[in-house]
């Protein structure tokens, strides 16, 4: 039998370059991620679907408690127009996340 608890993140700062976003996985697994802006459409390179590509756009790392998005996911986005991304657990949970990217310092906060 497979327990876990609800994942969990906390806001983070970074640049362009990468933004890594403390989670705590607590058992469960990432399936993928959405990235919309707040007038609905999609955020991202992959921006003909709001899903985007595991590895490509995000990477977690289990064993180091986050979530990384690249570069390409990064630099791809409008400036000063925040992006909702809702993270989708195995176990059905998700997590509503915000990220602004300005020049190039990018933030993100939980919603």
């Amino acid at each position: 039998m497979t327990t876990y608890d609800a994942p969990q993140q906390t806001g983070a700062s970074g640049t362009t370059s990468a933004l890594t976003i403390p989670t705590r996985f607590r058992g469960d697994q990432l399936a993928t991620m959405e990235a919309k802006y707040g007038d609905g459409t999609n955020a991202g390179p992959t921006d003909w679907t709001e899903f985007q590509e595991f590895n490509i756009s995000f990477t977690p790392d289990y064993a180091g408690s986050t979530i990384t998005l690249t570069e390409k996911f990064l630099t791809s986005l409008r400036d000063n127009a925040p992006v909702k991304l809702t993270f989708h657990f195995y176990s059905g949970a998700k997590i509503t996340y915000q990220v602004t990217k300005s020049g190039t310092s990018v933030t993100g906060s939980t919603v």
